[in-house]
């Protein structure tokens, strides 16, 4: 049986979690309010769950790195979807639009793809429960008790999922965390 990497994992799982309306209204709430990549918060929430971890020089240069893209690509793309928003008069023109926005999710797609095979990626034995998330979310201006709400809306969204590939080699690590990080 082949090994799974983290990398090819990340899609599939940021799809299955997106899919609760609870989490991708989250996530579009914390976009609009508080500038955040949902990709890349969606990835360290993942990360976070398998156990991995990474320093805060590498996770700073990491958050650094993912903004090129998000901001040269994926955003330019987004804002002309939304400034086309109620404005379509025409076929052709919701057409134009949704074209815009099949070319937006691809962009995001190739950002998250990036993204994982970007992450600095460390296996760490005392891992805090959503350390990555929870430092993302912190950088992001987001209170304590706001972090807090949000991450326990991703671990219920994830503990009610059976579907979240693990890669092999991360599976027992994953299991051994969680037994130690559990409360």
């Amino acid at each position: 049986m082949q090994q799974t990497s983290f990398a090819d994992s990340v899609w599939p799982n940021m799809i299955l979690l997106y899919v609760d309306s609870r989490v991708s209204d989250l996530c579009l709430s914390l976009q609009d309010e508080f500038d955040a990549d949902v990709p890349v918060l969606l990835l360290l929430v993942l990360a976070d769950q398998y156990g991995l971890s990474c320093e805060k020089e590498a996770f700073d240069r990491f958050v650094a790195g993912a903004a090129v893209w998000r901001e040269r690509v994926v955003r330019p793309l987004r804002s002309v979807r939304q400034a086309m928003k109620g404005h379509c008069a025409t076929d052709s023109e919701t057409a134009l639009r949704e074209e815009i926005k099949r070319v937006e999710l691809l962009a995001e797609k190739l950002h998250v793809a990036r993204l994982a095979e970007a992450f600095p990626m460390d296996a760490a034995e005392q891992h805090p429960k959503y350390d990555l998330a929870d430092r993302y979310l912190a950088d992001r201006g987001l209170s304590g008790e706001r972090r807090s709400a949000c991450l326990l809306l991703f671990d219920d969204v994830i503990t009610k999922l059976v579907k979240i590939v693990k890669p092999a080699h991360l599976q027992n690590h994953c299991d051994r965390v969680r037994k130690t990080t559990v409360s």
